[in-house]
């Protein structure tokens, strides 16, 4: 036989890859290194689980105040206002800010003793227009003020005009806002009937302003 032969019988098929034998045994881990990186997985995992706990933490500590800030406002609207047609605006309310749902209180208790005096319709339907609004609505104008579509208009017309006097002009007081009665000037209006506007609407706003 010669060399050739000989090389040709020592070489793998065609196709075939020569492979070593491993042993299993030199693959299996010892008991410290499998308990190490059981631990380190653990510790990943934990961490993973820890951060995203704080997240929602961060998250409930943010929103939380503000729910609790509105249903504790809620609350005082709605004992003030029980069996009033504006405890159906109570929730609506609440979400303005705290100086504005008490302007919307004290001044809807003064122009239409919180519903009970409103302009109509021609078919007598509600406005909802508790606060002397002149300022035409979506449904035009009724008995000289603002008729409104329906309660959530009303809420974002007339609370949108008061943000513009308490977050522009920083009106906080009902003396400031006595403005919303008298426009620029006061002079047709008689000092009696201007103080006791701001008695009264006073007097609501800092009910609804008590700690």
């Amino acid at each position: 036989m010669n060399q050739k032969t000989t090389q040709k019988k020592n070489m793998p098929p065609f196709g075939r890859v020569a492979t070593k034998v491993v042993d299993v045994a030199s693959l299996r881990l010892s008991p410290n290194v499998f308990y190490n990186t059981l631990l380190g997985l653990s510790l990943v995992v934990t961490g993973l689980l820890y951060g995203a706990s704080q997240h929602v933490a961060h998250i409930q500590s943010q929103s939380f105040p503000v729910f609790n800030r509105q249903a504790m406002l809620a609350q005082r609207v709605q004992h003030m206002v029980s069996g009033y047609p504006i405890e159906a605006m109570t929730q609506m309310i609440a979400q303005q800010n705290k100086t504005t749902a008490a302007f919307l209180v004290g001044i809807a208790k003064k122009e239409s003793n919180w519903g009970k005096r409103v302009p109509v319709d021609e078919k007598g339907a509600d406005c909802y227009n508790y606060w002397g609004y002149r300022g035409a609505g979506s449904r035009g104008i009724a008995m000289g003020h603002g008729c409104f579509g329906s309660p959530e208009e009303a809420i974002g017309i007339v609370g949108g005009r008061l943000d513009t006097f308490v977050e522009e002009y920083k009106f906080k007081t009902a003396a400031e806002l006595v403005v919303w009665k008298c426009g620029f000037s006061c002079e047709g209006h008689s000092n009696q009937s201007v103080k006791k506007w701001i008695a009264d609407v006073g007097y609501y706003v800092q009910k609804m302003n008590k700690r």
